[in-house]
Parts: C-alpha cells; sequence; structure tokens
C-alpha cells in the first residue's frame, strides 16, 4: 500500500489527494485489514484544495484508517477535530491517539533514519490500537510477521506501545482530521503554542488597540 491507510471528514468544498511518502520504512511482510504484503509505514504529504477558494496547502499526515487506501488523485473529503464527533473512534481510541502523539511525535520529524523508524513505528502504533482491542503485533486485524517483517520496525513498535501510556505531560497538539467515506483519513498535527506565545499575540493586539485608539483621537 503506498501511503498507508486512511478514510476521511469535513465540508464538501475541500479536496485532498497523496502527494508524497514522508518518514517511514517498508515493512516487508504485513497485514492490515484490506491487505497483506510490503506495506510503506510512515507519515505522507497531502494537499488540501479549497474548491471554494481554490487555495491550496500541503500537510504531513499519519493515516488513521486501516481499512481504505489512499488516492494520489484529488478526492471529496470532511474537516473536523479528533473527537468522536468528527470520527468514528471512541473516546478511548482518542485517548490513546493523543497519547501516542505526546509521547512519539516530535521524534518522527527531520531527516534522519531515527526519525524514519519513529514514523513508521508511530503510523504501525496507530493502526494498532484504532484496529486491535489488544496491541498484539502479532495476531489480530494488523499483525506483523517474526523473521519477515522488518525487524527495526517490530521492535520500535514494540516499545512504542509498551511505553507511550506512561505519559503523563501536557497535550502538545491540535490536530485536524481529514475524513473520506472511500479512501484512507488523514490526521494533522500542530503544535499548541506555548503560553509565551498567547502573551505576545495578546500583546500585539492591546497595542494595535491602542494605535486605532490614537488615530480615532487624531482623525477627530
Amino acid at each position: 500500500i503506498v501511503g498507508a491507510v486512511i478514510s476521511g471528514s469535513a465540508f464538501a468544498a475541500i479536496e485532498v489527494k497523496e502527494t508524497t511518502l514522508g518518514n517511514g520504512i517498508s515493512s516487508n511482510k504485513l497485514t492490515v485489514p484490506v491487505y497483506t504484503g510490503n506495506i510503506w509505514s510512515g507519515f505522507q504529504t497531502i494537499a488540501v484544495h479549497d474548491t471554494v477558494t481554490n487555495t491550496t496547502k500541503s500537510f504531513d499526515a499519519f493515516c488513521v484508517d486501516p481499512y481504505q487506501f489512499s488516492s494520489s488523485t484529488y478526492s471529496t473529503y470532511t474537516v473536523g477535530g479528533l473527537n468522536t464527533t468528527d470520527t468514528s473512534f471512541s473516546s478511548g481510541v482518542i485517548g490513546k491517539i493523543t497519547k501516542l502523539y505526546n509521547y512519539a511525535y516530535a521524534g518522527t520529524l527531520g531527516p534522519s533514519a531515527a526519525a524514519d523508524t519513529n514514523a513508521a513505528a508511530l503510523q504501525l502504533a496507530l493502526w494498532e490500537v484504532i484496529a486491535d482491542s489488544s496491541p498484539d503485533l502479532l495476531s489480530g486485524n494488523v499483525k506483523g510477521y517474526t523473521g519477515q517483517t522488518n525487524a527495526s520496525l517490530m521492535t520500535a513498535t514494540t516499545n512504542l506501545l509498551a511505553n507511550y501510556g506512561s505519559y503523563s505531560g501536557p497535550n502538545n497538539y491540535n490536530f485536524t482530521v481529514y475524513k473520506s467515506t472511500t479512501k484512507q483519513d488523514f490526521l494533522v498535527a500542530r503544535p499548541v503554542p506555548e503560553p509565551e506565545t498567547y502573551a505576545m499575540m495578546l500583546a500585539g493586539l492591546g497595542l494595535m488597540g491602542v494605535v486605532a485608539r490614537k488615530r480615532n483621537r487624531i482623525n477627530f
């Protein structure tokens, strides 16, 4: 499966397609609900086209739908958040996805062999918590094979699944889900602004207000 497995949600004016593969590695033999074979695991770059404004933006995204294939041609998507209303996920699964990102997402970024392995492990862990009730890579809907699946992917994913639940820090990301009824759904994460950033934004808005009031006085 080139580009993993995903499905979509939000405005009929939005079209999405996969453009390139990002960090990740090939699995050799791996099973997901729709396929068994040499599956590429990692994040993808997607193009999001707004047909109303005729603008296109690109995002790095992980697949959160191991039941469908991605597409390199535009399909209609809807846009929502990572919640039970905009996705088919239970609150428990959403909690696991959030913890996986808080624990591991930062390590998937940047051009390095480690980032490739981390991105592949995060993708496989996402499929595991979404499609299987038990994080066992050797059984269930998502399954690897000893001696046949990429060994570094198996090891990294096993370690991630064993440790991500210990995360107890803040939520570091805001999420957008691009959802389709016929193609993979994509999850895009953006860092939550630091408190200092909010303070600077508020200070800037306050300064703009002061300037506006001064201009009004001059006009009068």
